[in-house]
């Protein structure tokens, strides 16, 4: 079968079958350190909300794989009500019965036992946990090599990209005389990153090489790690994109700002406000380039997203990568829902956030009685949820994924009375910069 992380818009039908497979790109299961485990363990429930986005960017004749406990009430029924909601946005996706259940844990084996009849299989990246489904032994070993941070970092000067100092190191020597000067040169103001999950769960700043290897104290001595020079939060900007690697192009697709709260990623502010230089554009084409050269590159076109960091001084122009995730993003379906929405001017805030189970109702009729069009002062739209969520102070949660447009304090006004300050806090705790504002 085709299989990869293709981009959207395939004219032919699409399977969607979207699992957590990042840590087991890069380790095997049985050498996940307790705290990769669990980490590993918590992108699973968080990846069932991209599972449910699926459908919102799903058209008649596609089919969509979610985790079994999706069967199971009340989860059906809410699934029901967001194909409706997806509907009266006016999107023309699959119907209810062209959804399949598969088990968390063994998320492709249905795969195996009947091959699907679709054009293409879209997975959120191709790992060891998928490869044996292409035919290609050679697909994972270029999956591992473009999206490892240790990778960027050995080749970035030869193909021209711009990259923060870097310094690749086994675990072992964290603490050798390199890494010491390495933290010396930049003033003890670097980040700590080893491979395996996303949302900055594998990054981690340091300030000596002993509080790097009291961080790395669980992982084994030959695994790489990379310390990076860590730029200062005034003066630059996070951002990502994601770019379409075809045979003859490299596009970009959409731009975005990443949101953090405390210290991890939340989702995006999209916008086609959000403008990048000739040089900055010019970049990452060629980081798009770096990855085709390597194999990462299909006719149908494949998904690749790039974090990067842009100086707010606009005459300086200076751009530096961070990381290459060639596979789906976070952000990669908010974005493009936004773009058939035609909403892009002045564009939404994309956040990931929790709501009680016991007003998960509540919380779809706020958003159907706000869905999106121009004419209010604030708007949502569904992208997604997760039947999986954690325990706050008794109180069992359930992660939900949306869009806000509009006046975010008019948005946080009609939440609270709505549903109370409790829920949705992550949403009305974002704060656009001034600029964007």
């Amino acid at each position: 079968m085709k299989l990869a992380s293709y981009a959207l818009n395939q004219p032919g039908s699409v399977q969607y079958a979207i699992c957590a497979d990042e840590c087991l790109l890069h380790f095997k299961e049985e050498q996940l350190t307790p705290k990769q485990r669990a980490d590993h363990e918590s992108n699973k429930d968080l990846i069932a909300f991209l599972q449910v986005a699926s459908i919102a960017m799903s058209k008649p004749g596609d089919r969509v794989a979610l985790y079994d406990r999706f069967a199971g009430e009340p989860w059906r029924s809410a699934l029901e009500r967001y194909l409706a909601l997806y509907a009266k946005l006016g999107l023309t996706t699959i119907r209810f019965e062209d959804l399949q259940f598969h088990p968390r844990d063994d998320f492709y084996q249905p795969l195996v036992e009947t091959p699907p009849p679709s054009d293409l299989v879209s997975v959120f990246l191709l790992s060891g946990t998928n490869e044996h489904l292409r035919a290609d032994p050679a697909a994972a070993e270029v999956s591992r090599v473009v999206n490892s941070k240790m990778s960027l970092a050995r080749d970035a000067r030869q193909f021209g990209i711009p990259v923060p100092e870097s310094l690749v190191l086994a675990r072992g020597d964290i603490e050798g005389e390199e890494a010491r000067a390495f933290l010396a040169r930049h003033g003890q103001h670097v980040m700590l990153k080893v491979m395996g999950l996303s949302g900055s769960r594998n990054v981690t700043a340091i300030h000596s090489v002993e509080e790097g290897a009291a961080y790395l104290a669980e992982y084994q001595e030959d695994v790489d790690i990379l310390l990076q020079q860590r730029l200062p939060d005034a003066g630059f900007t996070e951002m990502t994109v994601d770019l379409r690697i075809d045979p003859e192009s490299v596009a970009i697709t959409n731009v975005r700002q990443i949101l953090f709260l405390n210290g991890l990623w939340i989702g995006n502010f999209i916008s086609d406000t959000l403008t990048l230089t000739a040089e900055q554009q010019a970049a990452l084409i060629r980081v798009g380039e770096y990855v085709r050269s390597k194999g990462y590159v299909a006719p149908e076109g494949l998904n690749c997203g790039i974090d990067f960091f842009v100086g707010d001084d606009a005459a300086e122009e200076p751009i530096f990568i961070i990381e290459i995730n060639a596979r789906w993003t976070g952000g990669l379906m908010p974005a493009e829902l936004v773009k058939r929405l035609g909403a892009g001017s002045p564009g939404a805030v994309a956040v990931v956030d929790t709501v009680s189970v016991s007003r998960f109702g509540d919380y779809l009729a706020f958003i159907e009685a706000n869905l999106y069009d121009r004419g209010r002062s604030f708007a949502m739209a569904p992208v997604g949820f997760s039947p999986y969520g954690p325990e706050v102070d008794g109180d069992q949660r359930v992660y939900v994924w949306h869009l806000v447009f509009g006046d975010l304090a008019a948005f946080r006004a009609a939440k609270d009375a709505a549903l109370g300050p409790e829920q949705l806090a992550a949403t009305a705790s974002v704060v656009l910069p001034s600029y964007l504002q």
